[in-house]
């Protein structure tokens, strides 16, 4: 047991007055005359007796008293649970939370600039000899070396103010790796937090989490700092109805707004903007802790990029009010019909002569996986030509976004019986724009040979013949799509290819095979790119961009199946819209947007902290509030947090009811 205050002990020499008291008893005797003496005598010696044990209890009961009210003041604490601070083996880490929610509004200016302000309080109450590292979401390499005080005091006012969400497991860690690689023995870390519920990995009350054992070298400081927030509104995610994108042909774009509070919000206006430019507005009512959905028409008036922000207006947790996304359509697309080179192409029909369309024929023996890689339709006029090779990678490119039709003769077991279409499934999505009302005995297509296709529970039957089997199935594979059809092109097999439904089912595939590609990604969470359009020969330089040019950022990059993956290191500096440039070109905008992992407004208590801490395998000093560390000494606010010094307050409770009790009863 250690002591904030040793000089108290001082006050120990008023065990003096007690004592001086018990040895000079300044009472006056006054003398009585008795003429029988031998039976008073006997009383007399047996009373000496009794008062002299009486006394020396009182004594020992005042003196406990003393020494125990001395110990209380002194601020008794465990030195075991001191910081290791000073010392050569012991390095401090400070952990700053620069996550989105930190940029809450407190009572002077943000969480995280009470946070910092606190933290250079307490390195500068430190000995200039200690050692530092610095922690943020945003794991910056200069921060992570140790450093003396003025350095530390220095990154302080460096760091970064944004950062991506961090799991209490991943700062822990990270900590760990950092005092093992730097050789320290001993580490402390004080982590300054809002401590959102959403960063532990596990329950905060520890159900269904063992603990791990606690690593003894590496005691934890807890600093949580809160503003005083009750609500909040975010945009959570957008999509569009169609994924079939033409300019000037109107969609819907949908929205989740969430309502984090208890209040309800009603007419919440909210805005969606094109280019920069406001095109459309609406209102949205959002009960307390629930989420509505929005729809908003637009209309593209231009191929290309178009950068695209849906907003609200809420305050003061304002960085998940916006949501950027890019809609994307080609100035052409390509289609590719894998054909046997003497087989007649009714493909190359539809696709040839426009101009919004680059067609090409490939022979199935020879494919050119590169260009196949880049095509936004892929035709198999007979799927007998496939290979189980060149399957697998017309399944690939579907994962991928393109639309893969295929006509089958594959050797099913074939149905020579003539019939028609019977039926056409005009409710689905699929038709919604081909076929705005079918007659009740239109002239479908007739089929003189076909195979059974055998369609799985998640699979769209989107026409039917008239003996009830499916004539055309789509199925959703990764971002693409598969469409089978029962037959062939050629007219020993259907008359499909010169019915009039051939060109406008022709063209939606195509176009749903040139849709949108993802519409946004999340920063700190999509850290692997995939393109099918970009050059793969040589070593072309590709780099990330903002809009303003003030930032640049070159991702590692690797060809999988002739695709190119980017790999982002880094963090984006923030929110927004970023160009994906090759040798100087802008190929690709793309938008990112804060995570909304922090939108909720659910923290942790102090115990949950302690649990939460625990369970990741650390020891919990203290918890303590920024204000402590503004205004004191770290070993003296750890001692304030000790309970030692109750008991001996406690203790000298007990000694002064003893003392009375002795005095009063004691005959």
């Amino acid at each position: 047991m250690s002591f904030l205050y040793p000089w108290m002990f001082w006050a120990l020499l008023a065990l003096a007055i007690p004592i001086a008291v018990h040895l000079f008893n300044f009472r006056r005797h006054k003398q009585v005359y008795f003429s029988n003496t031998a039976l008073l005598k006997t009383i007399q010696q047996e009373n000496a007796k009794t008062k002299k044990l009486k006394y020396l209890v009182a004594l020992a009961l005042r003196c406990l008293l003393i020494v125990a009210l001395v110990l209380a003041f002194a601020f008794p604490f465990k030195p075991e649970a001191a910081a290791n601070i000073d010392t050569e083996e012991g390095v401090v880490g400070i952990y700053l939370d620069n996550s989105m929610s930190m940029k809450a509004q407190s009572t002077k200016t943000t969480l995280l600039e009470d946070a910092r302000e606190s933290a250079r309080h307490l390195v500068e109450r430190f000995s200039p000899s200690t050692r530092y590292l610095l922690l943020t979401n945003s794991f910056e390499i200069q921060n992570e070396y140790p450093m003396n005080q003025e350095e530390m005091l220095q990154q302080l006012d460096r760091m970064a103010m944004e950062g991506n969400p961090m799991r209490l497991n991943q700062v822990v860690e990270r900590f760990e790796m950092l005092k093992k690689r730097h050789g320290f023995e001993q580490a402390t870390l004080i982590a300054y937090s809002d401590f959102q519920k959403n960063m532990f990995d596990a329950p905060v009350d520890g159900s269904g989490q063992s603990p791990k054992p606690l690593d003894t070298s590496l005691r934890v400081i807890a600093v949580p700092v809160s503003a005083e927030v009750s609500s909040n509104l975010s945009i959570d995610t957008v999509w569009l109805s169609s994924p079939v994108m033409q300019v000037g042909i109107a969609n819907e774009i949908h929205a989740v707004v969430s309502n984090h509070g208890e209040k309800a919000v009603k007419g919440l206006p909210v805005n969606l903007s094109m280019d920069g430019k406001v095109t459309a507005s609406t209102s949205v009512d959002v009960e307390g802790n629930a989420t509505s959905e929005l729809v908003m028409q637009f209309l593209l008036q231009s191929p290309g990029a178009t950068r695209c922000a849906l907003t609200l207006m809420d305050y003061p947790i304002t960085f998940d009010d916006s949501y950027d996304f890019v809609i994307e359509t080609r100035p052409s697309l390509k289609v590719v019909d894998l054909i046997r080179n003497n087989s007649v192409s009714y493909t190359s029909m539809v696709f040839g002569e426009d101009p919004q369309y680059a067609f090409s024929k490939m022979d199935p023996s020879g494919v050119d996986l590169q260009e196949l890689a880049k095509a936004q339709l892929i035709v198999v006029s007979e799927t007998s030509s496939l290979n189980e090779t060149l399957r697998q990678t017309l399944l690939d490119d579907a994962s991928e976004g393109a639309c893969v039709v295929l006509f089958h003769d594959d050797g099913r077991t074939v149905d020579t019986n003539q019939m028609a279409v019977g039926s056409v499934a005009v409710q689905h999505e699929f038709f919604s724009d081909i076929i705005l009302d079918l007659p009740q005995h239109a002239d479908l297509p007739r089929v003189r040979r076909h195979v059974a296709l055998r369609p799985k529970a998640d699979e769209s039957v989107l026409m039917l013949l008239d003996n009830g089997e499916p004539f055309l199935v789509q199925k959703a594979v990764g971002k693409g799509f598969v469409f089978d059809v029962a037959t062939t092109l050629d007219e020993q097999w259907s008359n499909l290819a010169d019915h009039s439904l051939f060109v406008p089912l022709m063209l939606k595939m195509a176009l749903m095979g040139g849709g949108v590609g993802k519409l946004s990604y999340t920063l700190g969470e999509d850290k692997t790119l995939v393109f099918n359009d970009l050059n793969t020969e040589g070593d072309l330089q590709i780099v990330f961009r903002n809009e303003e040019g003030t930032f640049e950022m070159m991702p590692s990059r690797d060809v999988r199946n002739n695709r190119v993956c980017l790999f982002i290191q880094d963090d984006f500096p923030a929110a927004g819209f970023y160009d994906l440039v090759m040798q100087d070109s802008v190929c690709h905008v793309l938008a990112w947007n804060d995570s909304r992992t922090e939108s909720e407004l659910q923290f942790a208590d102090k115990a949950q902290i302690v649990k939460a801490f625990e369970n990741a395998g650390l020891e919990v000093m203290a918890v303590l509030n920024p204000d402590e560390f503004a205004h004191h000494d770290l070993v003296e606010a750890m001692a304030k947090k000790s309970s030692l010094w109750k008991w001996f307050v406690l203790l000298a409770l007990l000694a002064l009811a003893g003392e009375i009790a002795v005095l009063r009863f004691w005959k």
